[in-house]
């Protein structure tokens, strides 16, 4: 008897591993599968996620990111770009005013570059995009960050209210083992979001 509830306890187990792991797999295609897409069109205003800055410099990841919206105002599909993006303990400058002075050496003009530099997450940064776009009366806008990171992007903005058209980079120097690392971040990010939500996730992470 103890054998056989061993037996069934030990399958069950097994079951339930493989239906994680075909969730967490699904998860990864359909984060992957987005980022794929380019939905850049005419908008009032594209929002450039922040990444890491050194001592004043975008990192590589960043450059990317601004190099692609650059591209995007230069077509004329936005008249607007928001950087986001707050900085760490000890930092002197926040990922949001680097990211603005870059833009402007690369011809954006002053005035149509908004810096918010505020949020340590997607989530806390998105909120305050929400915000200044509320008071800009704009309610539709770019997004541009790396494929892995575009899909909790795309649902982060939908909780906001904001409706969101995908560009990212195509230019990202995120590649190989790093690349998968990310992507399966970013399925924990989005399979704990469906739990906790990501406004619950960010204040647990980071306390308020």
């Amino acid at each position: 008897m103890i054998r056989l509830i061993f037996r069934l306890a030990t399958r069950l187990l097994s079951l339930v591993v493989l239906a994680a792991l075909v969730i967490f797999g699904l998860t990864v295609y359909q984060i992957y599968s987005f980022g794929q897409r380019d939905q850049a069109r005419r908008a009032p205003v594209e929002v450039v996620m922040g990444a890491a800055e050194f001592d004043g410099s975008p990192s590589d990841v960043l450059r990317a990111r601004l190099d692609h919206a650059v591209l995007l105002f230069d077509r004329g599909l936005v008249a607007k770009i928001i950087t986001t993006g707050g900085s760490e303990t000890g930092d002197t400058y926040t990922e949001a005013q680097v990211a603005k002075t870059y833009l402007i050496e690369h011809g954006v003009p002053s005035a149509d570059v908004i810096s918010d530099p505020v949020g340590q997450d997607t989530y806390q940064s998105m909120a305050s995009v929400a915000t200044v776009m509320h008071v800009l009366s704009f309610s539709d806008a770019i997004f541009v960050s790396d494929r892995f990171h575009e899909y909790r992007v795309s649902q982060i903005a939908s909780q906001l209210g904001i409706v969101d058209y995908s560009s990212p980079t195509a230019t990202s120097p995120i590649v190989g083992r790093a690349l998968i690392v990310d992507y399966m971040r970013e399925a924990t990010a989005v399979l704990g979001a469906k739990v906790l939500g990501y406004k619950l996730l960010s204040v647990l992470r980071h306390g308020s």
